[in-house]
């Protein structure tokens, strides 16, 4: 189940956790050491795939930089290129705008929807913006656990 969960699904948490000593390389890294067993990939293979990870989301440049050194729209992008560095089919995300400023809010977004669109990865995104929900080619609707409301734009 750990394999799968690992190869399959990339999670973007609504708290970065990451290790805010730790350099931006060794925080996207995390994924592909779980998984080394399963990939087979060299260190050099697996420092590529960061890097083009990285790359994706516009932070190539901040490779060595300390997590605990980088703004709060950063450090989500970061989190979004280790959900991205095994090339999953889907990616989990709690809130990846939630505590972000607009304009920082935007480009999350923006980066969320080029990543569905070039890699054909699967979005399932938990939000509590509207506005950013609207933008879904489905969203449902949940009240205490139970769905209440389900949107299609096909409909």
């Amino acid at each position: 189940m750990n394999q799968i969960r690992n190869e399959q699904f990339g999670f973007v948490f609504q708290q970065f956790f990451m290790k805010p000593k730790d350099t931006v390389l060794n925080n996207v890294l995390l994924p592909l050491q779980i998984a080394s067993e399963s990939y087979k990939l060299s260190a050099k293979q697996r420092k590529i795939k960061v890097l083009e990870a990285l790359e994706a989301v516009d932070l190539k440049e901040k490779t060595l930089s300390r997590a605990a050194d980088l703004s709060g729209g950063q450090k989500q992008r970061v989190c979004i290129a280790r959900a991205l560095v095994n090339n999953p089919g889907v990616i989990f995300a709690d809130e990846p705008t939630g505590n972000l400023d607009s304009k920082t809010s935007d480009k999350i977004q923006t980066l969320l929807f080029d990543i569905n669109k070039t890699k054909g990865i699967t979005l399932v995104i938990v939000t509590h913006d509207d506005d950013f929900a609207k933008k879904f080619d489905r969203q449902f609707y949940l009240q205490d656990g139970e769905i209440i409301k389900e949107y299609s734009n096909d409909n």
